[in-house]
């Protein structure tokens, strides 16, 4: 008897595993998009491919201490200049160009070019939603699954469909984002991917895994460790990194009020 419970249970786990490579394989990847390419989708509310209308959000699924102490995808609230002028932002788009110290954005459609000499404070808010992926375990000093991933992102599908009106056949499309866009490869393989339209990751699109998320790649540590910055040179490499630090996009770091 014993032994038949033994061969059944090693027959269930055998299932089991089987199944599971086998969702993995069916599950798509997620499609590949610049930062750049994801807060235009996320301000304007459209397909990031396709320009078409979309709820869309996007989802950092790093750590917690990576989310707030390191920082997360933001918009521009406000620029208030050293001589007390504030300037609001069209779509809160500013990007520090590389190899220089210039704001680059628009106001009521017209380009403005302002060096940060003259800026005294600018004010950021988080345009991303955090839900980790891993969580970090100091006894074990390791990440580990986070149990309620799967079930957030069902409840984000949720939201986001909720959204458009009865009458509108609008898709709900989701952004990954991790470090440097190897964790977004392999989390969809966790929730159901057929809730949403679509499901982007930031990361190079022509196909080089790990040089996209927020930071991009370390490039092996040849620039003593540092990760993204604007005008890192980066163009020796075979791939660039497209990572959200590297596109000179606004940052938020800390709490805000609600968190």
């Amino acid at each position: 008897m014993k032994k038949m419970v033994g061969i059944f249970m090693v027959a269930l786990m055998v299932s089991m595993f089987a199944t599971g490579i086998a969702y993995a394989e069916e599950c798509p990847l997620p499609i590949p998009i610049t930062a750049e390419q994801a807060f235009d989708a996320y301000a304007n509310q459209e397909d990031p491919i396709s320009g078409e209308g979309a709820n869309v959000a996007i989802v950092d699924v790093r750590t917690t201490a990576e989310y707030y102490w390191v920082g997360t995808c933001a918009q521009v609230d406000k620029i208030i200049k050293m001589n007390e002028d504030e300037i609001i932002p069209d779509m809160g788009k500013v990007i520090l160009k590389a190899n220089s110290s210039d704001l680059e954005f628009d106001v009521d459609g017209e380009l403005i070019i302002l060096n940060v000499e003259y800026v005294d404070e600018i004010e950021t808010s988080p345009i991303a939603r955090h839900i980790p992926y891993k969580i970090w375990k100091d006894k074990k000093c390791e990440p580990v699954l986070n149990k309620k991933f799967a079930k957030d992102i069902e409840t984000l599908a949720d939201e986001l469909a909720a959204l458009a009106n009865e009458e509108e056949d609008i898709p709900v499309i989701i952004i990954l984002m991790c470090r440097s866009g190897k964790r977004t490869n392999g989390c969809p393989a966790c929730f159901n991917t057929d809730l949403f339209g679509a499901v982007y990751e930031i990361d190079q699109p022509d196909g080089k895994d790990g040089r996209g998320g927020f930071q991009g790649t370390s490039y092996g540590d040849a620039y003593n460790g540092f990760r993204g910055f604007p005008g890192r040179k980066t163009s020796f490499q075979d791939h660039e990194s497209v990572s959200w630090c590297e596109a000179g996009l606004p940052i938020h770091i800390g709490w805000c009020e609600g968190d």
